[in-house]
Parts: structure tokens; sequence; C-alpha cells
């Protein structure tokens, strides 16, 4: 009898694992639908997606760094850089008399903006290199860069509000319909396939697992968790023009929060919080647990405080379901 139990708690382990996910998505949706039928509309399903595509795209990085047995808590302060230097040359672009912005920008702040998130990411992985970093370095020196890039935020614009100063043009459709959710569709292919079918990706999953055993088999550890922080980055620096062009306004507080909400869509996704296990599908399905619940929160008119904690509670369900896996992987492989 105590066999038969013990498989099935193995089974039902196993389908949560695989299938939780979804099955939450689902129960999300139809106990908000019951209650509010206009929470299934497709224009509601469509907010949701463009509201959390550039959350998406920043749990898509932070997916690649907790991988790879690290953690990068400056993407906040990444997106903020991003997002008032992305409006201070759009602003500088654009046709002040017909407030039309300059399809040139807009394509050149893509490319700003990437970069931004991009040299943040080179300097968090270097410094970590150096110090031969893991979890631990990785959380307090992210953290320290999470403050000077928020000081630097607050230079560029010396702490103010930046307005657009157009009201169409290309930039501007960056953040309306689906372009956004195109955006974060991309992003999210594009990383699945350096992550399964590369060789960066492979070593990635190895450092994260086991450390020591990575540089024994020779892999560069330096240069595979420099890459991961770079494109890290990179996500945070794209993600900070996309809210710009969603909100059509900036600000050195437009990151706040980001990192919180990235690290908990990759915990609900089930990304191992210890490294060298997580997918970037699965990290899809945490952006989309978290926005669906909170947007059902929202439509049902839930307190804003009782919001953060159940944001919580599902944060810490997330991490509680991710030691049992990973308990019962260890019991898998002893047997």
């Amino acid at each position: 009898m105590k066999g038969v139990s013990n498989d099935a708690g193995r089974k039902v382990v196993g389908f949560l694992r695989e299938w939780g996910m979804i099955l939450l998505i689902l129960v999300i949706t139809a106990v908000a639908t019951m209650i509010r039928p206009v929470f299934l509309s497709g224009r509601n399903i469509l907010n949701i997606l463009r509201s959390y595509s550039t959350i998406g795209i920043a749990s898509i990085g932070m997916a690649y760094t907790i991988i790879g047995g690290g953690m990068d808590l400056s993407i906040g302060s990444t997106i903020s850089l991003s997002a008032v230097v992305t409006m201070l040359i759009i602003n500088a672009t654009s046709n002040v008399a017909e407030r039309v912005c300059s399809p040139y920008a807009a394509v050149l702040v893509l490319f700003v903006g990437i970069a931004i998130g991009a040299a943040v990411g080179l300097v968090n992985g270097a410094i970590i290199a150096v110090v031969n970093g893991r979890m631990g370095e990785s959380f307090i020196i992210t953290f320290a860069m999470q403050i000077v890039v928020g000081a630097m935020a607050q230079a560029v614009v010396k702490g103010q509000f930046q307005a657009a100063a157009y009201k169409s043009g290309l930039f501007k459709e960056f953040g309306v319909g689906v372009v956004p959710v195109i955006f974060f569709l991309v992003v999210a292919a594009i990383m699945q396939l350096i992550l399964t079918r590369t060789q960066f990706g492979r070593n990635l999953y190895f450092l994260g697992a086991n450390m020591k055993a990575a540089k024994m088999a020779g892999i560069r550890v330096g240069q595979v968790r420099t890459i991961s922080h770079v494109l890290c980055g990179m996500c945070a620096g794209l993600a900070g023009v996309l809210v710009v062009s969603r909100v059509n306004s900036a600000s050195v507080l437009q990151g706040q929060g980001y990192e919180l909400d990235a690290m908990a869509c990759v915990a609900i996704g089930g990304v191992s919080l210890a490294g060298g296990d997580g997918s970037i599908l699965k990290t899809i399905l945490g952006v989309l647990v978290l926005g669906f619940l909170l947007t059902a929160l929202n439509i049902l008119s839930v307190q804003s405080n009782a919001q953060l904690i159940v944001r919580g509670v599902v944060i810490i369900a997330a991490v509680i379901l991710d030691t049992v896996n990973k308990k019962a992987k260890l019991r898998e492989v002893r047997k």
C-alpha cells in the first residue's frame, strides 16, 4: 500500500510539473469569467498579453541568469535608463510642428536600448566572473549595479519626468495592438533556440547544475556567465524601449519592481532557483499565470494590498513546488 501511495504521489508531482501552469491559467480564467464574463473577451486577453509582454521579455533574460546559477537585480534600473534615453532621443528627433516621431529614430532607439542593456550586462557579468561569483555574489553585485544604473538614469534627466512630444509615428506603433506581443514572441523564439540548440545553452545548464564540474569539463565559466548577463541586459534594454512606446512617457522609476516581477514569473514557470534547470517556454507560462492572475484580481476589484499578498503567496508556492520537484528528481535518480 505504501508503494502504491508513493507512486501516486510521484504521478501527481509529475503531472503538476508538466501541466501545472496551464492548469492554473485555465482555473484562473474559469473563475474570473464566471464572476465577470468580460474577462474572457478578446479585447481583455489582448490587453493582458500587451501589458505583460515587456515583463515577459525581462523575465526571459532573468531566466538565463538563474539557469546559469546566478541572478540579475539590476534589470529594473536598466529598463529605467533605457526608457529615459529612448524618450530623449525620440523627443529630440520628432517633428514638433506636426508632433510626429522620426521613423529612423524609432529604429535607432531599438539598437540604443539593447546596447545600453548589453553594456550593463557586460559589467555585471565581468565583475561576477572576476570574483568567481555564484548566486550570493551575483545577488550583491547586481544589487549594487541596480543602484549605480538607477543613479545614471537620474543624472541623464535630472530626475525629471519625460512626456512624449509626439502623437503619432512608427515608434508609437511599437506599443499598440499586437506589436508588443510580436516582439515578445520573437525574443522568446530566439532565446529558446540559443538555449536549446547551441553549445552555449548546454554549457549554461551545466554551469548552473554544477559549477565545479563545469570547470573540470573545460567550460569557460566566466565567459558563459558574462554572456548570460549580457543577454539578460539586452532583454531589459529592449523592454525599456517598448514600455516607453506603450505608455508614451518615461521616468527614472519606469522599471521599478520589474526585477521582482521577472523573478516571480521565472519561479512560477518552474525554472529552478538553484540553477541548471528550466526553459523559456515554461517562463512564458509563468508570465501568463502572473498576468492572468493580477488582471483577474483587478477586474474583481481586489484591493492592491490584497493583490500583493496573493502575489507573494503564489511565489512562495512556486518555490515550494520547485523544492518538491528537486526532491522527486533525486529520488528518481537514486532508483
